[in-house]
This record gives structure tokens, sequence and C-alpha cells, in this order.
């Protein structure tokens, strides 16, 4: 593990900002999204998001980040990658460096926070990529394969690189859960 990296399962509390979250672009019918309220960029505000599952095949809804998520600040509310839309961030030189700019899920994510402020690990965002999201790993057992962060510069997730994702992961399944080669 990194050194300077040490976690802690539970979340701190973060403050909801005074106004009513936006109403995000989804459709609560046919998707019924789950709401998350949690801190994800570290400020200590509270954050808005709907998970809404990655469409498996064309009959489904699929949704970009800044349609599923705001976040919170004292007055109210600001939109995901710093206000600009995700394809600008590849057109800037961010591609394959932040994530996601495109479909997004949300609905597995498990958040792990450092014992120090800042924003928290995310692991288990998912669009599409085999190497996202979670991984079956036999007999039905789903692991985590992935971790994010966020990255205030570009207002939405980054890539942690290697180290820091094993440090993460090693963490995640000593700590809280255990790997599928330890279940039965």
């Amino acid at each position: 593990m990194p050194a300077d990296l040490a976690l802690r399962p539970d979340a701190p509390q973060c403050e909801m900002p005074k106004a009513k979250p936006p109403k995000l672009d989804v459709d609560f019918a046919n998707d019924m999204p789950t709401e998350i309220k949690a801190d994800f960029n570290g400020d200590g505000w509270c954050d808005y998001a709907l998970a809404v599952p990655y469409p498996r095949n064309s009959q489904m809804n699929s949704y970009l980040l800044n349609q599923l998520m705001v976040l919170g600040q004292p007055n109210g509310w600001k939109p995901v990658f710093n206000g600009k839309k995700g394809w600008e961030l590849d057109a800037n030189g961010y591609e394959h460096q932040t994530w996601p700019t495109d479909r997004i899920d949300l609905t597995n994510i498990r958040l792990l926070f450092p014992k120090r402020s800042g924003a928290p690990f995310v692991l288990g965002l998912y669009t599409g990529d085999p190497d996202e999201g979670k991984r079956n790993m036999g007999k039905n057992c789903y692991q985590y394969q992935s971790v994010h962060r966020w990255d205030d510069k570009v207002g939405t997730f980054r890539k942690t690189d290697d180290a820091t994702r094993d440090a993460v992961l090693n963490y995640f399944y000593s700590t809280i859960d255990k790997p599928c080669s330890a279940k039965k």
C-alpha cells in the first residue's frame, strides 16, 4: 500500500446544500434510479447522483455522467465536467485519463474514504469496458477491478494508477469483504 494511503470504510458526514437537488434528465418511471448522496469530490458538501443500470440492450436508456450527477456547494449545485461537455475533455487531451465521458453505471459503486480529508476512492464505476466495474470471477462471484477518484481540475473521475488501485482493492478485500478466492 502506498505509504500515504490510509483508508476508512465509513463515510465522513457531508453537508447538504441549502437548495433542493435539481431535476436530472432521467426517466424515473422506466429506469427507477437509486439516489446517491455522498461527497464524491471531498469538499465536505454532499453531491447528488442517480444510479441507473448500464444498458444491456437497445431498449434500455443510457445516460452520461452530466445527466446523472451534480456537485453540492454551499448555496446550490454545480455541474460535473466543470460545466463542459464530456467530449470536450477528450478533445483537450484527457482521453483515457479521465472517466467517464460516455454512458455510465453507478449502481454497484462502493466508496472508500481517506482517513485524512479528500475525495473518496470509488470502486466499481462501469461504462461497458471489460476492465471496469466488477468482474465475474466464477461461480457467480463478482469482484471490483477498477478504482477512480475525483479530479477537480477536470470535474470528473480519474482512473488511479495501478499501485493505488491495487492498494485500495487490497484494503477492501482484506478489511471489508473477502475476495472470491476466499469464499466458499
